[in-house]
């Protein structure tokens, strides 16, 4: 049944220190994903056209990769969890979050879920994966700014040098 092998909406959206090539074991969900805002985008093959001299034709190759990514816009984000994020800090005496001057590279392990289909639900997951979060939208008295946030998958490798996937996704099991 095609309802069973599909990603129903977001049920948790998770993002925490990484492990050792491995999934990071204490992931902080973000549960005010704002509906319609995640874009998953897979990993495509960049293709390259070589003119050859002989004639008219052309050989294609593979160019460089662009890795797989997600994107979301999140809402009610601490400043303790923008440090996360993006960097900075929190003021001590304000408690407000203090962006840096430059932007850091910032890597994090994440896992998305979905809601429940029939027993099972979808999962993407990144062990790995380069973070960029800004602070964006219009103030209004009905809107709100959000944290827009794209999650681009690296290729985990641990500390013995035994690389794993980049992301991973399909359904699991829903007790």
């Amino acid at each position: 049944m095609a309802s069973i092998n599909n990603f129903l909406g977001v049920s948790s959206f998770e993002l925490g220190a990484p492990g050792d090539g491995v999934m990071g074991d204490t992931l902080t969900n973000f549960p005010d994903v704002e509906v319609g805002s995640v874009n998953i985008e897979g990993a495509t093959q960049n293709q390259e056209t070589i003119s050859t001299e002989a004639n008219d034709s052309y050989i294609t190759v593979n160019g460089d990769p662009t890795p797989g990514s997600v994107s979301a816009r999140l809402y009610g984000v601490t400043p303790a969890q923008m440090v996360v994020l993006a960097g900075g800090e929190v003021d001590g005496t304000s408690g407000l979050w203090n962006a840096p001057k430059t932007a850091p590279d910032i890597y994090l392990s994440f896992r998305m879920k979905g809601k429940a289909i029939n027993n099972k639900r979808g999962v993407l997951q990144m062990a790995y994966a380069k973070i960029s979060a800004r602070l964006q939208g219009t103030v209004t008295k009905n809107g709100l700014p959000a944290v827009d946030i794209t999650i681009t998958a690296n290729t985990p490798v641990s500390a013995l040098l035994v690389e794993g996937p980049p992301y991973s996704y399909g359904t699991e099991d829903v007790a």
